[in-house]
């Protein structure tokens, strides 16, 4: 217990220190690093890990963690917080047991949230021990300390004052405290204080019945699972094999159309509104795809005592039905492109791509899971969920889109326009080097207001006062960029 609290008291005032009025940088890698050193510390102490490939479940982690120093996306920073949250539950429930059904899954989602809840009130009742037994001691060693503290602040102000006069760097490090001593002056500040005090409290329970529920044994996430016999789902095979059977006799009708009309002939036809018909026919078809994972999910988990033959057949209509799904992601990933070339490069346009690509390589393992292979669909599928994620995170997506629509206007220049206004909105400091370019364009116009623009944020990164748990490279390499604009 004393582990979980001395961990639960670091993680509380780090968070403080790191996050308090500041902006997200290398503080976010920083307290994920922290966190997870206590996190696997206090596991491993209480003897708690069964499963150390779970392990794995750090490294997207950390790297989701390091997007926040590395890069400057508005979009991701706003998720990312909570993608990692969930990363960090999917890893504990692996590192507590290996392999997991569905339904057991969400339920120690479950155990972990109402678990943590639970274990507060243990948090509680030891500190209140912890009181009890500290009153009954001898407390004259403790004010023996208390005294030697204070007399030796004057002396530690002294030769920090010095060395902060010796060392910029060292004075940007402690100029928070004197600044914190400032601000005690004023009642805002002592609101300020009072808030901050409060906040670590809170979370100091939090961290605590957090580490004790995932760590202790007997807990309402530790405790095992009542080994019961899942009846699963149980549908007439003649009802699955029917409804597989109708949707390929679609598919195939479908899948004809497209290899006929829209991949050689889209935009031919007269009054064909083709970038309307290429964006909505995206959603349509992304959602038919969804619904194909999930009749194929609930075909083969099918509990029905099922006849050789039947099973057979079963097996062929699911593989089929992969075949037209992967036929509807490449026209929808057609019709994308055809919208993106005629309209420029978004996140939306973006994230379709890695959407789809995700899809088929989903196909994969439930591939090999209607072949009634040995593989865990469960974590396979978050696994490779994760990877595309963390992939996503790291392609710079503010800068590819930056670059290939300014690419694209310069290739097509006096055909094609550029939408400037999306660009400075949605883009930020990642972007900077690719809008750069810009200034060089033959409409005068838009080279005016991409160097209002850039000039703008130059103005912001100078006049704005930077802590180091802000520390961003995306933001200094912009710095350094338009130092001379």
């Amino acid at each position: 217990m004393n582990s979980i609290i001395i961990g639960s008291i670091i993680l509380s005032i780090l968070q403080s220190i790191l996050f308090w009025d500041k902006k997200p940088g290398i503080s976010v890698l920083i307290f994920v690093i922290a966190t997870f050193a206590i996190l696997i510390y206090t596991m491993y102490k209480n003897d708690s890990i069964k499963n150390k490939k779970a392990l794995g479940f750090s490294v997207p982690i950390i790297l989701l963690g390091a997007t926040y120093f590395i890069f400057n996306n508005l979009f991701f920073k706003k998720i990312n917080g909570i993608a990692i949250i969930i990363l960090f539950f999917i890893m504990c429930i692996y590192l507590n047991k290996d392999k997991i059904k569905i339904p057991q899954f969400f339920y120690k989602i479950l155990t972990i949230i109402m678990g943590t809840l639970e274990s507060i009130a243990e948090v509680l009742s030891y500190l209140k021990k912890f009181k009890i037994n500290i009153k009954y001691q001898n407390n004259e060693k403790i004010f023996k300390i208390l005294k030697a503290i204070l007399i030796s602040l004057p002396i530690v102000a002294i030769v920090i004052i010095l060395l902060m006069s010796a060392d910029s760097i060292f004075a940007d490090l402690f100029s928070g405290i004197f600044e914190l001593i400032g601000k005690i002056k004023s009642f805002a500040g002592l609101t300020n204080i009072a808030g901050r005090i409060t906040v670590i409290i809170i979370l100091f329970l939090f961290f605590a019945g957090f580490l004790i529920n995932i760590s202790s044994k007997n807990t309402m996430f530790t405790q095992e699972d009542e080994e019961q016999e899942s009846h699963g789902i149980k549908i007439e095979n003649i009802t699955i094999n029917t409804i597989l059977t109708i949707l390929n006799i679609i598919y195939l009708i479908f899948s004809t159309i497209q290899f006929t009309s829209l991949f050689s002939q889209i935009g031919n036809a007269e009054g064909f509104n083709y970038a309307e018909y290429a964006r909505e026919g995206f959603f349509q078809l992304m959602f038919v795809s969804f619904i194909n994972f999930g009749v194929l999910f609930v075909a083969n988990i099918n509990k029905k005592e099922i006849e050789i033959n039947s099973k057979i057949y079963k097996k062929i209509m699911s593989l089929l039905i992969i075949v037209f799904t992967i036929i509807i992601i490449i026209s929808a990933f057609y019709r994308m492109n055809l919208y993106e070339q005629e309209y420029g490069y978004t996140y939306l346009r973006l994230f379709v791509y890695f959407i789809l690509a995700t899809e088929v390589i989903l196909t994969i393992p439930i591939i090999l899971y209607i072949l009634e292979k040995n593989i865990n669909l469960l974590k396979s599928s978050i696994i490779i969920v994760t990877t595309m994620y963390v992939v996503l995170n790291f392609i710079n997506i503010d800068n590819l889109i930056a670059k290939r629509n300014i690419d694209r206007y310069f290739e097509n220049s006096g055909k094609r326009t550029i939408d400037i206004d999306y660009l400075m909105e949605n883009t930020g400091t990642d972007a900077v080097q690719e809008m750069l370019r810009l200034l060089n364009a033959k409409d005068k116009n838009i080279s005016r207001r991409v160097k209002e623009y850039l000039k703008s944020g130059k103005e912001e990164y100078e006049d704005k006062k930077k802590y180091w748990q802000e520390f961003n490279l995306s933001k200094l390499n912009a710095e350094i960029l338009l130092e001379d604009l």
